[in-house]
């Protein structure tokens, strides 16, 4: 699979790597932390590879869907959208009882040129860029 890079960021959020785990995938609560999300839920009880993400943006409905799952450890999410779906990796590592989180974005399978490719990845740096630190603000005040 091609990736073109669109961008990498990196948070440590002050809880133990469990509960940001549970933060994270709980789908539900994504609207107070992920830009641009209206409601996001799941049709699937169990989280697994290949659970579909059903969300709103605006009027429109997409679709993620679990590509790589490592309990407390990895989540990457692929969107449906072709030809420039967007790869979005999650790692999370424990960090002497806190929680230190990767987030890499990339366009995956790009059948764009370079050019195109570079708008997108701008337009997603400019709406998602602080995804992380919205997070962690969610995560340090969530009940």
């Amino acid at each position: 699979m091609s990736q073109f890079s669109v961008f990498e960021s990196t948070v440590v959020i002050h809880l133990p790597v469990h509960r940001v785990w549970e933060l994270l995938t709980d789908w539900a609560a994504t609207p107070l932390w992920m830009p641009g999300i209206a409601t996001m839920h799941s049709d699937d009880v169990q989280l697994r590879v290949g659970t579909q993400l059903i969300y709103r943006v605006g009027k429109n409905e997409r679709h993620y869907r679990i590509h790589d799952l490592i309990e407390n450890r990895l989540l990457v999410a692929h969107t449906s959208e072709n030809p420039d779906g967007l790869s979005y990796r999650f790692d999370l590592k424990d960090d002497a009882g806190y929680t230190e989180v990767v987030l890499q974005v990339a366009v995956i399978n790009p059948d764009l040129t370079v050019e195109q490719c570079e708008e997108l990845a701008a337009a997603v740096r400019e709406a998602e860029g602080d995804m992380l630190d919205q997070l962690r603000l969610y995560a340090e005040q969530a009940p």
